[in-house]
């Protein structure tokens, strides 16, 4: 016999155990399409932020092009402010220091700089960054600043062409402190060093020859 002998008896369980469980089910079938919509939604949050920060960067370099220095200014701070962990952002701060050195803007852009370093997430451009700031520390005489963002990029790990920035440059900090020892010592480190770009290299070669006489 079957467990349900009329079709009466087959409704009344479904009602009851719809009465014990539907409301477990309701909740769980909203929460699957709440985290469905949910997802959805914060993916396409995701690809307008990034068209947007990309509309923004594209329009910056077209203004940098033509040497419009407060379009420059506003796009790379809309950038920063709005989308501090782009990629975008960094090469705008990036681009906007650089503009502000050709102005003598030289503590406004070490402000840059920085920020690039706090807020970038890759390691290469947290170095550049780095780089700049210690070049820029070199050019006001600020030795001891100088010295500490070189010292930190030594122990970062950077690309063998980068690291042979970093030792061109140390060789200028230490020609600049008078100790030709350890500036021909990081010229021949740059010449040393395959993957250093020739022009550097040229350089480094140059420093060493004057060093020589």
């Amino acid at each position: 016999m079957s467990r349900y002998e009329t079709e009466e008896e087959q409704i009344d369980a479904i009602k009851a155990w719809w009465k014990k469980n539907g409301t477990t089910l309701l909740i769980a079938v909203l929460l699957v399409v709440l985290a469905a919509s949910g997802w959805r939604y914060w993916t396409n949050t995701q690809y307008v932020s990034a068209a947007n920060a990309s509309v923004t960067f594209e329009a910056l370099q077209v203004n940098a092009e033509r040497g419009s220095f407060g379009e420059v200014s506003r796009e790379a701070l809309k950038l920063m402010q709005e989308e501090p962990q782009s990629p975008y952002a960094a090469a705008a701060a990036l681009m906007y220091a650089k503009f502000e050195l050709e102005q003598g803007k030289q503590d406004s852009a070490i402000e840059k700089f920085n920020w690039v370093e706090q807020n970038a997430t890759d390691a290469e451009v947290k170095a550049i960054a780095k780089l700049r700031l210690a070049r820029v520390y070199l050019d006001q005489k600020n030795y001891s600043a100088a010295q500490k963002a070189l010292d930190e990029l030594k122990t970062a790990k950077v690309s063998l062409s980068e690291q042979a920035n970093v030792d061109y440059y140390a060789g200028i900090l230490a020609l600049a402190e008078g100790n030709s020892d350890k500036a021909t010592e990081a010229f021949t480190a740059v010449i040393g060093n395959e993957s250093a770009d020739d022009n550097l290299r040229g350089l480094a070669q140059i420093q060493l020859d004057d060093l020589a006489q």
